[in-house]
């Protein structure tokens, strides 16, 4: 038996996507080349694009391909500041955004830039005043997540969308990473000028991501070289993961997901609030793929360990927050203010639309049997 609940980590391939690669393992022309193999290739790339920004909801502006998430968050917050020195020095985002995100500011900061980073609110999510009162005449970008991936806060990105949009030297950045192919029309919601996605959360192979750029929004390039993607990402394109890409994209339905994700999340918030000593960390808006659960006195990556050895899969929170087996603490959870034995002993479930009623039922018992029998350890 095999339960996988780490989908906000990363998917397996879809039959869909495994289909596509197979069909473009042929294709092996380089999308630069005039002749028909580079024609053949081309199409290719011209369909994903098609597809991925149906998902998005934004006919309007580009799509560029990138080798991953972070590569598109970077891409969009340093782009923008190579850019920015007509417009200010001063950016605005949050603390309980993905690493990808603040170590890009970070290193901003390293360099002369000046960063505001808004504090949660105490159920995770943030205010959009709090936002809105960050920025500033000088502020030349605001970058937020749309949906958290450790607890699942859907942020109110719209409504902060809606105000910068009268603010036109300020550009808006989302990360959409857990909230394409599960929000509707995900960026035309956020009313983003940025919007980064990655392949490997709906079914694509790790390796192949891409940024939404709002049209007559200009950028500086990270990478040079030939000039691919509109001049923005230089380097020959990844045709094998881009079309696999595509095929998760055109695959994704999320107006009809988000029905069935609500109804096992809910049965899996039941069934977790009955286990003892159990604490849901859940704000007021979320997501239904991803919940985070704390069990206080017991530590994280032992029950990862205790689960896994009943086929049982789950994370701690963010796989990037955890390097060689080393697992540090969530820095989401920490601005949240929660005490350090929740935070030591909190687990991430994430659901995907493969996960039946069934499933759940099974993963609560799993959890129930196995902390209850880490507990009796102590």
């Amino acid at each position: 038996m095999e339960l996988y609940f780490d989908t906000a980590a990363t998917t397996p391939l879809l039959p869909e996507v495994k289909d596509a690669l197979t069909a473009a393992l042929d294709t092996y022309g380089n999308p630069s080349s005039l002749h028909h193999k580079g024609v053949q290739a081309e199409k290719f790339l011209d369909a994903a694009r098609k597809h991925v920004q149906r998902v998005l909801g934004r006919p309007d502006g580009k799509v560029v391909f990138t080798g991953c998430g972070t590569e598109a968050n970077n891409l969009a917050i340093r782009g923008v500041a190579k850019r920015a020195k007509a417009r200010g020095k001063h950016a605005v985002t949050t603390q309980i955004e993905h690493p990808s995100v603040l170590e890009t500011f970070r290193a901003l900061e390293r360099e002369g830039f000046e960063v505001s980073y808004v504090a949660p609110q105490a159920d995770g999510n943030v205010a959009v005043q709090d936002v809105l009162s960050a920025v500033r005449d000088d502020t030349f970008l605001v970058s937020t997540m749309h949906v958290n991936n450790e607890t699942g806060a859907i942020l109110p990105v719209a409504e902060i969308g809606a105000e910068l949009s009268k603010r036109p030297r300020t550009v808006f950045h989302v990360d959409g990473i857990q909230a394409f192919g599960k929000i509707e029309n995900c960026a035309r919601t956020a009313n983003a000028d940025l919007y980064s996605v990655s392949g490997h959360k709906i079914g694509a192979p790790k390796g192949v991501g891409a940024l939404f750029v709002r049209k007559g929004l200009e950028l500086e390039p990270v990478l040079y070289g030939g000039g691919q993607e509109f001049g923005l990402r230089s380097g020959t394109e990844n045709t094998l993961g881009i079309a696999a890409f595509g095929a998760a994209a055109q695959a994704a339905t999320p107006r009809q997901n988000w029905p069935a994700m609500q109804s096992l999340m809910e049965q899996l918030l039941d069934g977790l609030q009955s286990i003892p000593d159990c604490r849901v960390q859940r704000p007021v808006m979320a997501s239904p793929y991803i919940v985070s659960v704390s069990f206080p006195g017991l530590k994280g990556e032992v029950m990862v360990h205790a689960l896994e050895s009943q086929g049982l899969f789950v994370s701690t929170g963010s796989a990037c927050s955890t390097h060689h087996g080393q697992v540090s603490d969530s820095h989401v959870l920490k601005a949240m203010h929660k005490p350090q034995v929740e935070i030591t002993g909190t687990l991430r479930l994430s659901l995907g639309p493969r996960h039946t009623k069934a499933d759940v039922d099974q993963a609560i018992q799993i959890v129930r049997e196995q902390t209850t029998w880490l507990r009796n350890l102590l």
